[in-house]
């Protein structure tokens, strides 16, 4: 391990509002200008990042796209190599006995053997090998080890293996590119981050990675790459918050709690005033106090936790719901729901909620009598519309056209009208593509979404081009003058104790840093428990407890260990020394699966993060909506605490 500073690998931190975007941007653009023919890696969470980054820079020897698909990109030409192939069986082969023998007789494995068996005839390791020539990635969280398709987090691992094993990947990706950027480095992998740190560590290609661990929201990093994070060059950072006013900033930097990461004002903002102090309202139900301040406030962006509670709001949750009960939306996969209804470019990955933005678009250009763009839209929309009916030859054209499509958009503004209705009347009238309509009809997916009323497509449209509301866990980018923050917890995904860490932030004081520290420490812990005793604790039963004295013996030393080492730790002491001792006092099978979790500290991290976020998009008014029930066991301290913070309390 280098025990030095890294000159080539630049850590920038960027909290919120400091500008992220622009300045990879400008950092792409003049670098690119005096280097044309360098080649460029920018590496970014999510598929929308890249686009935002792409967006007015024309050059081709810039790659943006997430991780899997530079790897599908880049690094998948190797996987149909005979050496990576032999690693994949020396990898999962053993998996895949268990798999094929399902001892334990699962039926969904059964099912999945019998599909294989009836394709192909027999299922051994003999046929498999035959039939894999390549690995690849299957777009889900599942593995199909059958075919050789990894998922989301296997790819990863399996591309870390084979780049450890054959360093000449890494070479490859140092000598193509000279620069390399990796955005939101703090929902990165510990995985990608040690790829492409052992790729570049010794090498003249330059390294960025931009972030904000403040607004970490995914739980992909398991804190095993802080040591290399203190090596790296931090001659560059962004301490100027663009976004909020000073009392917003105030906040911000007190939640931090950390010197070296405090914010300064932008110019142009230090003499703007909020319209109200930025304030916390205990309530007893949310919903009256947000209509209260929605009438006075009326362009108030509206946080909450749950994506239901969002739609919900925006007065979508039917279509919401038909969308989120579809199993290629489920939780396996790629897109979820939020990610279909949230995007109106032609990339949106469901063509029925892709055709339905359009079509709302066409709407638009007939209320406003622009039927050159009404046409256009169809022409270049071949695959959804008709052309023959859509397209101008002879005058008399225009009046067919426009009798038409008055006839169709009395159908949408008809709020009762349901979506089933407008895609009858569209196929009537052959404005729609024949096979297009018939295979929405004839997939079983789009039963309920077919009922919702077509007033939610105009609904969701209007407030996609003026978001007002939003969930905390999803508002990265996102700001609005007045913001209200609907405090809730979350036993789900994604897990949050806000009440649990209202509490602890009342009572100690700790930065990010600190708590961070802790809870990678705690994780470490409770992974090597789990590795000496062969199993998960929530897998623990009677059996593998109470009556196994050895498992039980290591459970009990591990409790004291841990007691001893997190001895000092405040954190420790107010979130989990009790239900140490409670099972140490009493050692039952239900004691020890409430030790041992990492959940613990993550839910309470996770809405210490949250809480930040989520103020952070405040520019000039902030409003936390507080279950006053929630809090009165420790009311006059968080009244304290959220004083000291800048807030006031009503």
């Amino acid at each position: 391990m280098v025990n030095e500073r890294i000159e080539n690998i630049y850590l920038i931190n960027a909290p919120a509002g400091s500008g992220k975007t622009t300045k990879i941007k400008t950092m792409l653009i003049n670098h690119i200008t005096s280097n044309p023919d360098d080649n460029i890696l920018c590496i970014t969470y999510t598929n929308r990042a890249a686009d935002e980054l792409k967006e007015g820079i024309g050059s081709n020897k810039i790659f943006f796209g997430t991780i899997h698909s530079f790897i599908n990109t880049f690094i998948n030409p190797f996987f149909s190599h005979n050496y990576v192939l032999d690693l994949f069986w020396e990898i999962y082969e053993d998996q895949i006995v268990r798999r094929i023998k399902n001892e334990d007789n699962e039926p969904h494995i059964n099912e999945s053997n019998q599909k294989y068996l009836d394709k192909y005839g027999s299922l051994n390791i003999d046929t498999l090998k035959s039939n894999i020539k390549k690995i690849s990635y299957n777009e889900t969280s599942f593995n199909s080890l059958y075919y050789g398709g990894l998922s989301h987090d296997d790819l990863i691992i399996f591309t870390k293996k084979v780049s450890d094993k054959y360093p000449i990947i890494k070479n490859k990706i140092s000598k193509k590119y000279q620069v390399i950027f990796i955005d939101e480095y703090q929902d990165t992998t510990s995985e990608v981050l040690q790829l492409f740190f052992s790729s570049v560590v010794n090498s003249h290609t330059k390294m960025y990675l931009l972030g904000d661990k403040m607004q970490q929201i995914y739980s992909n990093y398991d804190g095993s790459f802080e040591n290399e994070f203190k090596l790296f060059n931090k001659d560059i950072a962004l301490t100027v918050n663009h976004r909020s006013i000073p009392v917003i900033i105030e906040i911000l930097n007190n939640l931090y709690n950390d010197s070296e990461m405090i914010q300064g004002v932008y110019e142009k903002n230090r003499d703007i005033k909020p319209d109200f102090k930025p304030r916390i309202i205990l309530c007893k139900s949310f919903d009256s106090d947000l209509e209260e301040n929605k009438k006075k406030y009326p362009n108030t962006l509206i946080l909450y936790l749950f994506n239901q509670n969002k739609f919900n709001e925006i007065g979508v949750g039917n279509l919401y719901n038909s969308f989120n009960r579809m199993e290629k939306y489920s939780f396996s996969r790629k897109y979820k729901a939020t990610d279909v209804l949230s995007d109106t470019s032609s990339e949106n990955p469901d063509p029925v909620m892709r055709f339905l933005f359009l079509l709302h678009q066409a709407y638009c250009y007939f209320k406003m009598d622009q039927y050159g763009n009404l046409i256009s839209l169809c022409k270049n929309n071949k695959n959804f519309f008709d052309i023959k009916t859509c397209t101008l030859v002879a005058h008399s054209d225009k009046i067919r056209l426009r009798n038409i499509w008055n006839e169709v958009f009395k159908i949408y503004d008809n709020d009762t009208a349901t979506i089933q209705e407008i895609l009858d009347s569209l196929n009537d009238k052959k404005v729609i593509r024949g096979d297009f309509i018939s295979g929405i009809y004839e997939s079983l997916e789009y039963e309920d979404t077919l009922t919702v009323e077509i007033k939610e497509i105009k609904l969701l449209a209007q407030y996609l081009n003026d978001p007002h509301i939003s969930t905390q866990h999803g508002v990265k980018g996102e700001s609005h003058d007045t913001v209200i923050f609907v405090a809730d917890d979350s036993r789900n995904t994604p897990l949050v104790y806000m009440y649990n860490f209202f509490e602890i932030w009342s009572k100690i004081d700790f930065s990010l840093k600190e708590f961070e520290g802790f809870y990678y420490e705690y994780l470490k812990f409770i992974l090597s428990v789990e590795k000496e005793l062969g199993m998960k604790i929530n897998d623990l039963n009677a059996n593998s407890h109470n009556k196994n004295e050895k498992n039980k013996k290591l459970l009990m030393e591990k409790s004291e260990e841990i007691l001893s080492k997190f001895n000092e730790s405040d954190l420790f002491n107010y979130l989990c020394k009790n239900i140490y001792v409670e099972y140490l006092n009493k050692p039952i099978v239900g004691n020890v699966k409430k030790c041992f979790k990492n959940s613990t500290v993550y839910g309470v991290l996770s809405a210490y993060r949250l809480f930040y976020v989520g103020c952070s998009r405040a520019r000039r008014n902030l409003t936390i909506l507080v279950n006053e029930s929630k809090i009165n066991p420790f009311r006059d301290e968080f009244t304290k605490k959220a004083i000291e913070t800048g807030f006031k309390i009503e």
